[in-house]
């Protein structure tokens, strides 16, 4: 229950009276004070005497030890101004200690409830032995096995009925279309039973479903049974209308459960989540900003993080080691717009759509497609690169496979470039090769025959010039899209040699309890390795779908925790990938495991990298967290990179809105408790596996492509 439940409700008096009969010690200091700065020197000096005794400040985060530091934290950042991105930059003052002042000396109380709530919940672990009744393992296990799954029989069963539901849907849009396609349309059909067979062999073809994506809010409709509430259609109406593009394929949508009466089933909100608009994108769409500072890039100049690229916009670069490659044509769309899409500005500005038909042409393997090529191959530090999109997969197989190899040849030249080097003066050369997807969740369908033998046939060749990990990187949010249809391409593409890793985006609705160990578990059954966990990245126009940082915190060392081996056997998941479910099992088997955790669970930071290691430096008036954020000291950084540097990031949402979100998603918030307590974290070191192998020579140390000349 909240400190405060309605702070409008509770009078001044009301406020101070809790304050002083549940920290007492607190109340007096604040009282016997005859100003503020007195009171905040007293405060801090108590604070201080009671950690004289405690040289080794290794205490476990919920301690009473633990909370005089934090509260001593939160005292050196009193009064420290700072912008929200949330709210066009809007400056503010952190002024925690002066709000707990005026709810006990003032007249008005102006901090919210959710301020109050956070606060507390730190006094309470300072001023008073309260022990919280925390979830425990054996809880979270079984909570675990309880949750459905996308290949349960239940699931499954229902689903078919969904697929027809759909089908009936779209039957009147074919029916409609105005240039009937040379595949799909209608013959001979006359009855109802007849061309819901004939849509049924479609079903099978991922074109089909390209084809026929829902872009209207009356096909959403029409495939829904008019069945949507109001609220949710309201939202894809205003976000037409603003520009917001619909595009959900029909596989997709038939995962969605939608009950007779408008209800939805709670084991598929995450996935609605993923698809449906919340009103703050549509509220905020056309005001967006990029999250990370380095995709903003201008023609001639570096970019935030200091490498200066190629011209136009399909080289994103953070790390020395690393490129992202997006290349021109269908690859820059997707089988679905993710609501919480990183690139969401692109589709404010109109760069990214979903008109294929518009981007095969715009394909070009010429002079743009070289320059580019040229930039990877001469790069001093380059050694894996992923092309990702929009969706490796949705290129064409013709456009996938020149992609692959144009790359090919590049790596080629580039190791015989290196080859030719002074021992001392060797440029890296390619090691890693990544495809980015979501397919296999969203279109599991478009993986056929052609792409699987590109993929073996590239693995081949490339692996013969020096390239050794071959990576898809794939994108499910929870077991739920984990479907038989998905688990027959997961197998496919297994058979290929390439590894699969999936990175997770943390959502309110995918941040439940034990949500996390199962898509874990059933990833670890399929073969994939997971490999990062995400937090949502943005600002307001992302803040329905935002899990505090505490919440990640949280499940790092109470979820994932339950699935850590204490012996990284994780390298062995590149020898026999076919076989990679029978090694997780193996290793959960000889560690008494439930699953095996191999992901690590991070922010991605505007500029400075990915990181989790971060503490609470202030706190809103609204009760939302400012939090100061570190490098991750296990990663190379660009050059131009100060490692002093932290980026501060003021969180969208309070963690009591959080709380009060996934209750109204059925959650339980006494599972929740101790949240309050994440204060500060550390980034988990990267499974060996995700490492990168070592270089027979050793390697130039001098940088190009780079703002400044590093020695």
């Amino acid at each position: 229950m909240s400190f405060i439940e309605n702070h409008y409700n509770n009078t001044q008096k009301e406020i101070r009276n809790r304050i002083e009969v549940r920290y007492p010690t607190f109340f007096t200091i604040i009282t016997i004070a005859s100003s503020y700065s007195e009171y905040v020197t007293a405060l801090k000096k108590w604070l201080e005497n009671k950690l004289v005794s405690h040289k080794n400040l290794d205490f476990h985060i919920k301690s009473k030890e633990a909370a005089y530091v934090r509260l001593l934290v939160l005292l050196e950042n009193e009064g420290a101004e700072f912008a929200d991105p949330s709210r066009n930059n809007q400056k503010f003052i952190s002024h925690t200690f002066y709000w707990l002042w005026q709810a006990v000396r003032e007249d008005k109380v102006y901090a919210t409830s959710d301020f109050f709530d956070d606060i507390t919940d730190l006094l309470d672990r300072a001023f008073t032995n309260k022990a919280s009744k925390e979830i425990t393992d054996d809880q979270l296990l079984k909570r675990m096995q309880e949750l459905p799954k996308g290949t349960d029989k239940k699931i499954v069963k229902r689903r078919e009925d969904n697929k027809i539901r759909v089908i009936k849907g779209l039957i009147p849009i074919i029916e409609s279309t105005k240039n009937p396609h040379k595949i799909y349309h209608f013959t001979s059909e006359v009855t109802l039973t007849e061309k819901l067979e004939t849509v049924s062999k479609w079903w099978d073809d991922y074109r089909f479903h390209l084809r026929f994506a829902i872009r209207t809010v009356e096909q959403l409709q029409q495939t829904t049974d008019y069945r949507l509430p109001k609220s949710i259609i309201q939202n894809f109406e205003l976000g037409v209308e603003k520009g917001i593009p619909i595009f959900i394929n029909p596989y997709y949508l038939s995962l969605i459960h939608v009950n007779k009466d408008g209800t939805f089933c709670k084991s598929d909100r995450t996935i609605r989540d993923y698809v449906f608009n919340s009103k703050d994108l549509v509220d905020t769409f056309g005001e967006i900003k990029a999250w990370e500072k380095e995709d903003i890039i201008e023609e001639g100049k570096p970019n935030a993080a200091g490498w200066l690229l190629p011209n136009g916009d399909s080289v994103h670069r953070r790390y020395p080691e690393v490129a992202i490659f997006i290349p021109q044509g269908r690859g820059r769309a997707c089988a679905g717009l993710c609501v919480s899409c990183q690139r969401m500005y692109g589709f404010q500005k109109g760069q990214l759509n979903f008109n294929m038909e518009e981007k095969e042409p715009k394909v070009d393997r010429t002079e743009r497609r070289h320059s580019i090529l040229d930039y990877f191959e001469t790069d001093s530090h380059l050694q894996d690169i992923l092309i990702t999109g929009g969706d490796a997969f949705m290129n064409t197989d013709e456009g996938l496979r020149n992609i692959l190899d144009d790359f090919y040849e590049m790596a080629k030249r580039k190791k015989e470039k290196s080859e030719s080097q002074d021992d001392k003066s060797k440029i890296a050369v390619f090691q890693r090769v990544r495809l980015g997807t979501r397919i296999l969740a969203y279109l599991p369908q478009r993986v056929g025959d052609e792409i699987i033998e590109t993929l073996k046939a590239f693995k081949q060749k490339a692996s013969k010039i020096g390239v050794k990990q071959f990576i898809i990187q794939t994108h499910f949010q929870t077991s739920m899209e984990m479907t038989p249809e998905a688990i027959k391409t997961i197998k496919m593409l297994r058979e290929t040699g390439w590894l699969i890793v999936n990175q997770q985006v943390f959502t309110a609705a995918a941040s439940r309890r034990s949500h996390n160990m199962q898509l874990r578990r059933e990833l670890n059954k399929a073969g994939i390795l997971p490999y990062y966990t995400f937090a949502v990245k943005g600002y307001k126009e992302n803040r329905e779908n935002f899990a505090p940082i505490a919440r990640l915190s949280q499940e790092v060392f109470e979820e994932k925790a339950l699935g850590k081996p204490k012996n990284d056997r994780s390298n062995e998941f590149y020898n026999d990938v076919k076989n990679n479910h029978r090694l997780f099992r193996q290793i959960e088997e000889q560690e008494k495991l439930p699953f095996v955790a191999t992901d690590r669970s991070l922010m991605n930071l505007p500029a400075l990298g990915k990181s989790l290691s971060f503490e609470q430096i202030g706190i809103t008036i609204d009760g939302r967290r400012v939090l100061s954020f570190e490098h991750d000291k296990f990663r190379n950084h660009s050059p131009v990179v100060n490692h002093k540097e932290r980026v501060i990031i003021v969180e969208s949402k309070s963690i009591s809105k959080y709380l009060r979100q996934i209750e109204s998603m059925g959650e339980s918030i006494e599972d929740y408790q101790g949240i309050y307590a994440y204060s500060t974290g550390e980034t988990e070191r990267r499974s060996e596996v995700f490492e990168y192998p070592k270089f027979s020579f050793e390697q130039t140390k001098s940088y190009n492509h780079c703002d400044i000349v590093v020695k």
